[in-house]
């Protein structure tokens, strides 16, 4: 027991066996008993310490400790609690100190000695150890969590355990792994000149911590902080020191030539950390922090039990929130960062009670179902195959239904998609070319071409397309013997009747065409017969791809030739002719004919590529002289055939293809129609064969893809803003939404109108939401009074578990709902008064100093060691005032209604306490003695004439015990300061009692006197004396307000008779009524004001808005908000009997009292964190039984002032004097000299602005004059009126100043001059833009001053020359404009030629300006230049663009951007690309749940192969959410849409069947009665020709 000796609070009674734990054979062995119980906790919160002891049962022979340490009640303490270390030494405030007394803080850390209570003395350097030791749980510095335990500072680890060793990650997470936090590190180097003085070179945001900033340079550091409510804090770093920003502490070291920035964080604000200008030098900044991941995944709360009963499971969910608002977000924003990792869902047991008799309970958990594979995408080559896949439960009936994904997380969700048919496609695969048909010159050559699929089988399915061609011509490099060859070798006999077998054929088609039949064979063997064939008119059945007949008149009137001439050569040949083509073309009855057929040639290509056609030209011709003739000559029915041969077979080069154009997207405004434009290349007309290549084959500029059409005025329309979030998330919130009337114009931009403009009725502009209940919570009641009645103790209060209800209702339910749940504080430390002091001080008589453990003790409550205390002999009476009187004495403990002009003097009776020192508190500040509050020497309090100022709550103190008086008054001068009184600190009887004892009192113990006392015998009766009790207790509770209080009572007693308020207490019952109080007396004492009608008191004057966080007007007053405004109160005094009831309401709607709109009589319209949606007219109304009274107040929503500016600049070209000019405030303006000139300047703003004018460096000249409309006159314009005038609007909100720069010309006397204008010395200072070597390039507005600076050291001595687009510049110090064609720019050189100053107003000053000069010490020329761009245009934001989409998770919309001239007209954007954009921000809209719609799956394959069959779909209702998350409804939620089908008819042609050939020849001879055989082949095919095997074999 040695280690606990030294603790003189510990205690250990040895017979307590029940509570030892059991020992360990290690402990055993050792000799040591079991550990004791843990002790109570030595803190409530924050963090305390338990200790555990063990005896030794071998004497004093155990090696180890018989105590041990654990921390305990480690949740934090609330905000108001204050600091542990700080509480303990502010007990010694009221304990003198070397003869005085002080208020003690805790005093520097001391290493040394980090566990003695070591306290400094406020605003003093003296410092003192009060106590050797701290109380156990004392944190032994503020920035760890080591604790003192027994004096000695143990470690303790971030999960606020001792000698864990967990440490924070550079995050902040205990024993984390740093994944919620990135490290930010890099370096700026910005260029600050006088100038530009202040720039912004980092943003650090909230949650940071470790930020390391070092600068090396003369500029300093500037700190912004902002809040996360908005409010902002600068401050500029001068001095070394330690600074709190944005309630961040920091550390700031400032050297020579280089400043140090440190903080450990987090930061509780936004740093915005700038450079402010401090020398020509540049700095260079260094800087490290870790920033917080913004959004981050969070577990869950544990879902319901699946079962009630008989074990089941629960299941767990991670969702994304941002941190900093503390939202939940979709989950792609936390995908969005790799170092996010997803929580794995936690399952659990739960339910594990056994089932009662005749529960059926069957438990499965939640099962991955799969369906079947949808057909491949593709038949070959690799495609894709998809299955749905649902997570499914079974339930105790054994049904399945679908439920959430996520119940079947804890195993792994099948594939729903894999690859199929990944063989290679059929392809198409030619055999070598046969011989050419020819010995010499041009003749064809063939070859077959197969269709071949992976398996090396010829079958069908290739491309038709793509099949190679399997003839071509050829040529044999052998001249042929022959004097003339003018047919094709083509045409020649016996290729001739190969070239009427290639003529076209026709097959039927979807739509009726004529088919003809082959020819039939030539009616002759030799000479000119005659062919016919069959002509007939047929349609293709896609269905079936079967041919069907139809009558002729079907295929319409070009009906094909079905008769035709046929030769077939000379009957007898004669000798020595050759069988040749130019034989077969003479008539064979005349030999000697001499017109014959000839071919000479062929016509020209159709086309150009891609496979045309040639036809062969057939003249007529002489025979002997070998010319042409007129085909009239020869005989017609000789003629031969046409002869046609392919050309130009090379594919066409890519060019573009476009399709129709769409319909018109809009009816109105700005529509668009679309088209499709591909870059294709055709490879054969004939076969149609057309292939896709990329676009950058195609040369030819391509076509446009869009075009706007239907470009009128659309009519008014309502536009909604999508839903805000609703103003709760449960127990019934509101959501709102803006709503305009516009009219969208056929330039695409829209008009906003008034609402009377639009048709049809106005949508809705607020809805409610969060229709539910609340979860049931831990929520605590009121707290009870201390424990204690001088010092510190603590004060505790009830655990209610509460639920708000979906109509706003808040609902206690049985505590056993809220089990489990985590609970709020229910135990807090309070502070009385400071006990009397017992050393040096003066002591009451009567009491005596108590020692505990001969040490010297203050007595409290808390020592049983005191024995006698102060007592309060106070009278808890309820005093009312009924007639005037000039003074009351009254005694303490009571309420008093008096009336005014009362004087009164309140006793303070007290026993065993010296009446010197008795103090009189009121509403919580000490009275001290004046003129009009007086103290006297037995303790009573006078107070003379009581007015509305002395009202309220007053306290007498005698050293520990204190006792309380209420005073108010009766009639309407209660209410005249206007002021809220204090609620009773103490809420019932028992608490004002003195508090060194306590007892009961209940109505019974109090008691009605009234003033001044009656002579009759009479008393209250005791029903009214019970309700004034009550009303009276009932403010002490703070249930109603004490002028309430007041009020009610009088109202109660004025509108009752002298019979219901008195009672005779003796016999004497015949004395006369009026002998009683009169109370119609009293109602002329209150003034005359107890009846009459409501009145709502108004100021007489008005008040100014201006804007404040908080805003405070009186009802009539206009009011204005702004994003800072943090709370609006409108108050509404009124006045009248009985007191009238307040209500309000917006806009004619009535409002409801919600978390942000409360009121009451006293305080008026409350409305917290106002917004934009809180504008409107407010309305107050008053009413009693006698009438009402209303008044009304406008919430408008600030806007700082804007003036309309021009950006172009403004001049008067004529030159006649008087002439007036008028422009806009804005750029430059340049006037003649004895122009009338008006300058306009425009304002909006709320409130309207007031506009002034001022002149730069000096005042407003006697001409100029400021009109009421805000323009600016000056008359006769002159020389001294040119310089810079400054518009500037000004309103609560702000003030915006637009300045115009006015210059003034003359005419000069010669004819022909130009104009001069008058410079001024000071025009418009700019920065120097610096050339250099490898080239400048930048823009400037015109009108700017152009300050090129050469690239050279100050002390240059060498000639500087300039150069503007290779013409050389004149060395002037005076303005002279560039020599060149037109009228140059004025330019001028500076310091010495180092600086070239060019004017830009009105001319032409873009190009390259260039410097030269010789460096002084090498003598290298240095060559430097700068472009310069005349920036006459802009990017500006213009409207909206359509949201993306109309309702979920997906919705956002952006800005377009619009390139303007300075006047604001739009044109071409290719005016604006050397001009960077501005960044736009997608910004999410229409996030909110769609509407239920049917979801239909892929259509299964067909039931049938062959044949007519059904295929089928998976159809069901569901819905997406605003969080993007797909809903399964029930199909009734989908009703108002027609259902989709889920079965349909198909029919499948993949009917194989049986394909024979003729009969073969017999195998003998067919003679006798010999059998022989004949063979034929049966395969089996599908329709295309391709093979099968899979045909019937019973039908074979």
């Amino acid at each position: 027991m040695e280690d606990a000796a030294e603790d003189q609070f510990l205690t250990y009674r040895y017979d307590d066996q029940a509570s030892r734990t059991t020992r360990s054979d290690e402990d055993r062995d050792m000799g040591w008993d079991a550990w004791g119980p843990w002790s109570d906790c030595s803190r409530t919160c924050g963090g305390g310490a338990s200790y555990s002891l063990r005896r030794c049962l071998n004497g004093e022979s155990c090696e180890g400790k018989n105590i041990r340490y654990r921390t305990c009640s480690n949740s934090d303490c609330p905000v108001d609690s204050g600091d542990f270390r700080a509480q303990q030494c502010s007990a010694h405030n009221d304990i003198k100190y070397q003869g005085a007394t002080y208020e003690w803080i805790p005093g520097p850390y001391d290493p040394l000695a980090p566990c003695a209570l070591q306290c400094q003395a406020k605003d003093r350097s003296l410092t003192v150890e009060l106590a050797p030791k701290v109380l156990d749980g004392t944190r032994c510095r503020e920035d760890a969590f080591d604790m003192c335990i027994n004096g000695v500072c143990q470690e303790v680890g971030c999960d606020r355990q001792l000698d864990s060793g967990a440490k924070e990650d550079n995050c902040g997470v205990c024993d984390g792994d740093g994944s919620t936090c990135q490290l930010v590190r890099g370096q700026a180097l910005p260029h600050l000149t006088p100038e530009q003085s202040l720039n912004t070179i980092l943003e650090v945001p909230v949650g940071s911590r470790f930020l390391r900033l070092s600068a090396k340079g003369p500029d300093f550091i500037v700190i912004e902080a902002v809040s996360l409510q908005g409010r902002r804090e600068e401050t500029s770093l001068m001095s070394t020191g330690s600074y709190v920003i944005g309630n961040t502490s920091l550390d700031f070291q400032r050297g020579t030539d280089r400043q140090t920035l440190r903080t450990s964080g987090p930061l509780h604000s936004d740093y915005i950390v700038k450079l402010k200008y401090g020398g020509p030098k540049d700095t260079v900044v260094q800087f490290l922090f870790y920033q917080p991941i913004r959004y981050q995944w969070r577990e869950t709360d544990f879902f319901p039990c699946s079962v009630t009963c008989g074990g089941g499971y629960q299941l767990n969910s991670a969702e994304c929130y941002d941190i900093r608002s503390n939202q939940t977000l979709p989950e792609h924003h936390c995908k969005s960062y790799p170092e996010n990792t997803k929580p794995t869902p936690k399952l659990k047991e739960c339910n594990m009670d056994p089932c009662k008799d005749g529960d059926e309970f069957k438990e499965v958990m939640p099962r991955w179902e799969q369906g079947p594979w949808t057909q491949c995408s593709v038949s070959c080559g690799g495609g894709w195959q998809e299955r749905s896949v649902m997570c499914v439960e079974e339930d105790s009936q054994g049904q399945f239904s679908q439920v959430e994904e996520w119940k079947c997380t804890h195993s792994p969700q099948p594939v729903t998609r894999q690859t199929c048919n990944t063989f290679s496609c059929p392809q198409w695969v030619a055999m070598e070319w046969s011989q050419c048909t020819v010995t010499c010159g041009r003749g064809l050559r063939y070859r077959v071409v197969l269709c071949i699929d992976h398996r090396g089988q010829h079958i069908g399915g290739c491309e038709t397309s793509l099949k190679p061609h399997v003839k071509e011509d050829c040529l044999v490099p052998v001249a042929c013997h022959k004097p003339r060859e003018s047919l094709p070798v083509e045409a020649k006999f016996p290729w001739l009747k190969q070239a009427q077998e290639l003529e076209e054929h026709h097959t039927a088609t979807e739509e009726p065409t004529f088919v003809p039949g082959p020819w039939s064979p030539c009616s002759t063997t030799c000479g000119v017969g005659r062919q016919t064939r069959e002509v007939k008119c047929q349609v293709l059945l896609s269905f079936t791809q079967t041919e069907v007949d139809l009558p002729e008149e079907e295929c319409g009137k070009d009906k094909p030739l079905l008769e035709r001439l046929c030769n077939q050569g000379p009957c007898n040949q004669l000798p020595g002719s050759s069988l040749d083509l130019q034989d077969h073309l003479v008539p064979f009855s005349d030999v000697e004919e001499l017109f014959i057929w000839d071919y000479r040639g062929f016509t020209s290509c159709s086309v150009s590529c891609a496979g045309g056609k040639q036809t062969a030209i057939v003249r007529c011709v002489n025979q002997k002289t070998g010319e042409e003739v007129e085909d009239s000559l020869c005989d017609s029915s000789n003629r031969p055939l046409i002869m046609i041969r392919i050309c130009n077979p090379e594919p066409c080069p890519p060019s573009w293809e476009v399709t129709a154009w769409t319909s018109c997207s809009a009816s109105c405004g700005v529509g668009i129609q679309t088209r499709s434009v591909f870059c294709m290349r055709s490879l054969s007309i004939e076969q149609q064969d057309i292939l896709s290549v990329p676009e950058e084959e195609c040369r030819e500029f391509k076509p446009a893809i869009l075009q706007p059409c239907n470009q009128v005025d659309c009519p008014p329309a309502w536009e909604t803003e999508p839903w805000q979030l609703c103003s709760q998330t449960c127990g019934g919130g509101v959501q709102l939404r803006k709503v305009y009337c516009k009219q969208l114009l056929s330039t695409g931009a829209y008009r906003r109108l008034g609402d009377g403009t639009c048709s049809g009725p106005k949508p809705a502009v607020s809805r409610s939401c969060s229709n539910s209940d609340c979860l049931p919570s831990w929520a605590g009641g009121e707290w009870g009074k201390c424990s204690v009645t001088c010092g510190l103790g603590i004060q505790r209060r009830e655990q209610l578990c509460r639920q708000l209800t979906s109509d706003g209702q808040q609902m206690t339910l049985d505590k056993g709902v809220c089990s489990g749940l985590p609970s709020p504080p229910l135990v807090r430390t309070c502070r009385m008064i400071a006990c009397p002091k017992h050393n040096k001080d003066i002591r009451p008589k009567g009491t005596h100093r108590i020692y505990v453990n001969n040490e010297k003790q203050t007595p409290n409550h808390r020592n049983d060691g005191v024995k006698r205390c102060p007592v309060l002999l106070g009278k808890h009476h309820i005093y009312i005032q009924t007639q005037k009187k000039k003074r009351f004495h009254l005694t303490i403990g009571g309420h008093a209604y008096l009336l005014p002009n009362t004087s009164l003097i309140i006793k303070c009776p007290v026993r065993r306490f010296p009446k010197m020192f008795i103090r009189w508190i009121k509403d919580g500040r000490p009275v001290a003695s004046s003129k009009h509050l007086t103290i006297t020497k037995s303790g009573s309090l006078k107070i003379p004439f009581v007015s509305a100022d002395d009202v309220g709550v007053y306290r007498c103190v005698a050293g520990p015990a204190y006792e309380i008086f209420t005073l108010q008054l009766i009639g309407s001068e209660n209410q005249s300061t206007g002021r809220r009184l204090p609620s009773t600190p103490r809420s019932t009887w028992e608490e004002r009692k003195p508090t060194c004892y306590t007892h009961n009192i209940h109505l019974d113990g109090v008691s009605v006197s009234l003033l001044p006392p009656s002579g009759h015998n009479v008393s209250l009766q005791p029903r009214l004396r019970e309700k004034l009790i009550n009303i009276t207790l009932q403010a002490d509770r703070g249930e109603i307000e004490q002028e309430q209080a007041s009020e009610l009572i009088a109202s109660l007693l004025i509108s009752m008779s002298d019979g219901q308020i008195w009672t005779r207490t003796t016999e004497e019952r015949t004395q006369a009524r009026d002998s009683l109080h009169n109370w119609s007396e009293l109602v002329s004492a209150l003034g005359g004001a107890a009846v009459h009608r409501p009145r709502i008191i108004r100021q007489q004057q008005k008040r100014t808005m201006s804007v404040q966080e908080s805003v405070d007007v009186n009802i009539g007053d206009s009011a204005l908000l702004t994003n800072t405004t943090q709370s609006l109160t409108i108050r509404c005094p009124a006045e009248g009997f009985p007191p009238p009831v307040i209500s309000w309401s917006k806009d004619g709607a009535p409002l409801h009292i919600t978390d942000r709109f409360s009121w009451d009589g006293s305080r008026g319209l409350q409305i917290l964190l106002p917004t934009a949606s809180d504008r409107g007219q407010y309305k107050c109304t008053a009413v009693n039984v006698h009438g009402s009274d209303s008044e009304t107040s406008q919430i408008l929503l600030a806007e700082p002032p804007t003036v309309k500016l021009s950006w172009s600049d403004s001049s008067d070209p004529g030159l006649d004097f008087g002439r007036g000019l008028k422009a806009v405030v804005g750029e430059q303006v340049r006037v003649l000299q004895g122009t009338n000139l008006t300058l306009d300047c425009t304002v909006t703003g709320v409130p309207q602005p007031s506009v002034t004018w001022h002149r730069k460096t000096r005042p407003l000249d006697s001409g100029v004059v400021s009109l009421p409309s805000g323009s600016l006159r000056i008359k006769n314009v002159s020389p001294q009126n040119q310089g810079v005038y400054s518009c500037t609007a000004t309103n609560a909100a702000g003030k915006s100043t637009v300045s115009t720069d006015l210059q003034v010309y003359t005419p000069q006397s010669a004819a022909g001059s130009r104009e001069t204008p008058v410079l001024q010395p000071d025009l418009n200072r700019r920065r120097v833009l610096m050339a250099s070597r490898r080239g400048t390039s930048v823009s400037i507005k015109p009108g700017d001053i152009l300050r090129i600076g050469c690239p050279v050291v100050p002390d240059h001595k060498q000639s500087v020359y300039w150069d503007y687009n290779n013409q050389t510049l004149k060395e002037v110090s005076r303005p002279t404009h560039i020599q060149g064609p037109g009228l140059g720019p004025q330019y001028k050189m500076l310091v010495g030629g180092r600086v070239l100053e060019v004017y830009t107003l009105r001319v032409n000053f873009s190009g390259r300006y260039q410097c030269q000069t010789f460096i002084n010490s090498t003598r290298e020329t240095l060559l430097a230049w700068i472009y310069e761009h005349s920036n006459e245009f802009g990017w500006r934001f213009g409207d909206w663009t359509t949201c993306s989409a109309s309702c979920g998770n997906r919705g956002t919309w952006l800005r377009r951007l619009d390139c303007v001239t300075p006047d604001g007209k739009i044109v071409p954007t290719t005016k604006c690309q050397h001009i960077q954009k501005p960044v736009t921000s997608a910004v999410p809209c229409n996030r909110q749940d769609c509407p239920p719609r049917w979801l239909v799956s892929d259509w299964s394959k067909c039931s049938t192969s062959c044949g007519s069959g059904w295929k089928q779909r998976q159809v069901s209702c569901q819905q997406l959410d605003a969080r993007g998350a797909e809903k399964n409804l029930t199909a009734a939620s989908c009703e108002r849409m027609s259902r989709p089908a889920d079965t349909e008819q198909c029919s499948a042609n993949n009917c194989p069947s049986w394909v024979i050939s003729p009969w073969g020849k017999c195998s003998g001879r067919c003679l006798g009665p010999t059998t022989t055989v004949q063979r034929r082949s049966v395969t089996c095919q599908h329709t295309n020709g391709s093979l099968y095997t899979d045909c019937d074999i019973r039908h074979r």
